[in-house]
């Protein structure tokens, strides 16, 4: 079994390659508002599962007694679900205000592609381990 670390390093490297994949799209087509869309919501959706990532080091730092936190890791564990329920009502009202910039549907999509990405990684996973 992988570590949250090792994991959450993998989801970075993924996450990284499909942010540049979207800004050459961006770039490169005709489909502007998609592809911004798509990176805007990848990249907030990434975001809050950082917060998640956050969250489980210091619960398991704090039952294990290792290492002691400041405020600020108490802010993030506290309010880790608010947070991300933010960041979902931030990519829709983003774009919401820039209708000609960010296609709405793009934003959804790639908010919820971070799932879509851990879900295809533990798929992988337990196939690996058969």
């Amino acid at each position: 079994m992988m570590s949250l670390e090792a994991r959450m390093k993998r989801y970075t490297i993924i996450v990284s390659i499909l942010i540049v994949l979207f800004m050459i799209g961006f770039w490169v087509s005709t489909y502007k508002s998609i592809f911004l869309g798509l990176t805007i919501g990848l990249l907030l959706s990434f975001l809050g599962l950082s917060t998640v990532f956050r969250k489980a080091q210091y619960v398991g730092a704090v039952a294990t007694g290792i290492k002691k936190y400041k405020l600020f890791s108490y802010f993030i564990s506290t309010f880790g679900v608010l947070i991300r329920i933010g960041l979902a009502i931030l990519c829709v009202w983003l774009a919401l205000s820039f209708p000609e910039r960010l296609h709405l549907f793009a934003v959804i999509t790639g908010f919820a592609l971070i799932y879509v990405i851990i879900m295809t990684d533990i798929l992988i996973e337990s196939g690996r381990k058969r």
